[in-house]
């Protein structure tokens, strides 16, 4: 019994000693925390991403995927700092190094913070967030999502090489007076790209045509092939691709014939200025009544009526709307139309002859 006891003691003796020895308090204690955590890391990331995406299934939105795959890989790195910390913490000789050891460590978890949401940020993430799933992913929104991506990725490295600034001890303030006086004349010498910049935004997000609709800018008109920060692509009827710059569309005008659900369909003809009376009146109501039974034409749309006399002789004017918005089928719609009133114009001018009146020759 005595020699057990005194091997117990012997045993915790040499258990004290190793804890006491240098190279176990400065080597082996600080390797088995920093292991502990490093093999934590991967488990203890995974655990959080599935929590916030079963959270997130709870709330019926997409935000834990999204916060899944922004934060996975810097929560491992969170973890394997947090073991490097606790380890080098757990070395009495690095003692008088610790205010300078918890200033990285404050900065590390600031690195962190930033990454997590630079990947947040980035098109593919900010595609899977439900707001901007419904706002921003549709028709003709393409280019706004890589710009406020963009956007907000220099906004976080901004503030985070601040923080970071600030938490070294160096002034911001100079920084940031320069910064103010910089923008400024940055603004000033790019006065016409932020125009169109800002002009691009406006129109991606008020929409006042998407791609492939038929619109007129001025003095272009034709099809909408690309919409981006600069200018907005216009292929025209002579399939010229014409680039307006974003800041003109902004101020002026914008026709949208494909939203229009029609279009106005107009002509002002000249009959020959010797077609009788009878005969002209007999034209116009047969353009009228072929207007009214056209079914390309909208009902209670057309109207065909004499509007003068000139020296070209006495002046038709003929309007109506189309049913269609496409191009190609308004120009056939436009062409019938056409030859109709060629058709009764040219009866007017070859049909029988009119019974006399009492006193004629």
């Amino acid at each position: 019994m005595q020699n057990r006891e005194e091997l117990r003691m012997n045993i915790l003796s040499l258990w004290q000693s190793l804890l006491r020895s240098p190279w176990v308090s400065n080597l082996v204690v600080p390797a088995v925390v920093f292991l502990v955590f490093l093999l934590l890391s991967g488990l203890v990331s995974d655990l959080v991403s599935r929590l916030a995406a079963r959270a997130s299934e709870k709330t019926g939105g997409p935000w834990g995927r999204w916060f899944g795959g922004g934060f996975r890989r810097p929560m491992r790195a969170l973890m394997v700092g947090i073991g490097a910390y606790a380890a080098l913490r757990c070395v009495p000789a690095l003692s008088g190094g610790w205010p300078v050891l918890d200033r990285c460590f404050r900065s590390f978890l600031v690195v962190v913070l930033a990454w997590g949401l630079y990947r947040m940020a980035s098109p593919e993430a900010l595609a899977r967030s439900a707001f901007l799933a419904e706002k921003i992913r549709s028709k003709g929104s393409g280019p706004l999502l890589p710009a406020i991506s963009g956007a907000a990725r220099f906004v976080v490295l901004a503030l985070a090489v601040l923080i970071i600034a600030q938490e070294w001890n160096y002034s911001i303030s100079g920084l940031l007076a320069g910064l103010g006086i910089g923008g400024l004349a940055f603004a000033l010498a790019a006065k016409d790209m932020l125009a169109n910049l800002f002009g691009g935004i406006v129109i991606l997000l008020d929409k006042p045509f998407t791609l492939g609709d038929w619109v007129r800018t001025g003095e272009v008109e034709g099809t909408v092939e690309a919409i981006n920060f600069r200018s907005v692509k216009i292929r025209t009827v002579d399939r010229a691709l014409v680039s307006v710059p974003n800041s003109a569309v902004v101020n002026g005008p914008v026709a949208n014939f494909s939203r229009a659900g029609g279009r106005r369909l107009e002509l002002a003809v000249s009959a020959d200025p010797g077609t009788p009376v009878p005969r002209l009146k007999s034209a116009v109501e047969e353009i009228r009544l072929f207007l009214e039974q056209d079914p390309e034409i909208e009902e209670g749309t057309a109207s065909a009526a004499l509007e003068g006399i000139g020296d070209a002789g006495p002046r038709l004017r003929v309007s109506c709307f189309a049913k269609t918005a496409d191009r190609m089928e308004f120009l056939q719609a436009r062409e019938k139309v056409c030859y109709a009133v060629l058709d009764a114009l040219n009866r007017s001018r070859s049909g029988p002859p009119l019974p006399r009146g009492p006193g004629g020759d």
